[in-house]
């Protein structure tokens, strides 16, 4: 009996751990790390925070809600140090993730991927390093293209 229960309690340890979401996991490899700051933030609280259109607010607080949370990490030191070590989390997630935009230049990358259950978009990643600062934005939940796309365009270079 207690073997049984050793191994269903193990098999739910490790069902746990391969739900764990992309900031979470990129963030148990760098818990020593001083320079990452980590701030998650519920829909309740993005409600309040986004800025919304006047016209469109019905439908984006539709989107919001549909989320389940968002974490960011940030760092102003070694951006592409941890750029890199991010898309090395990611290849290692392959079979989890799949690209969805990216933007490359000699100051800037810009990299969205995300996470699908069937056809529904449940995870979205958003990798940002600029200069030496370097971001991770990670939203789960259920996702429309059309709140993807507003990401998107929110984040879009703005070049003088």
């Amino acid at each position: 009996m207690k073997s049984a229960l050793f191994i269903l309690w193990m098999t739910l340890v490790s069902v746990t751990v391969s739900a764990q979401d992309f900031a979470s996991r990129f963030l148990e490899n760098h818990k020593p790390d001083g320079n990452l700051t980590c701030v998650t933030i519920s829909p309740k609280m993005m409600e309040k925070v986004m800025d919304l259109d006047v016209d469109d607010e019905g439908k984006m607080m539709d989107m919001i809600s549909k989320l389940k949370s968002m974490q960011m990490l940030t760092t102003q030191n070694n951006g592409h140090k941890y750029y890199k070590e991010a898309l090395k989390v990611l290849d290692k997630n392959s079979d989890r993730f799949e690209p969805y935009l990216s933007f490359e230049d000699k100051s800037e990358n810009f990299q969205i991927m995300v996470r699908k259950k069937r056809s529904s978009i449940i995870e979205l990643v958003m990798l940002m390093c600029e200069n030496d600062c370097f971001t991770i934005i990670n939203f789960t939940g259920n996702m429309s293209q059309d709140f993807i796309a507003r990401l998107a365009k929110s984040m879009e270079p703005k070049h003088s």
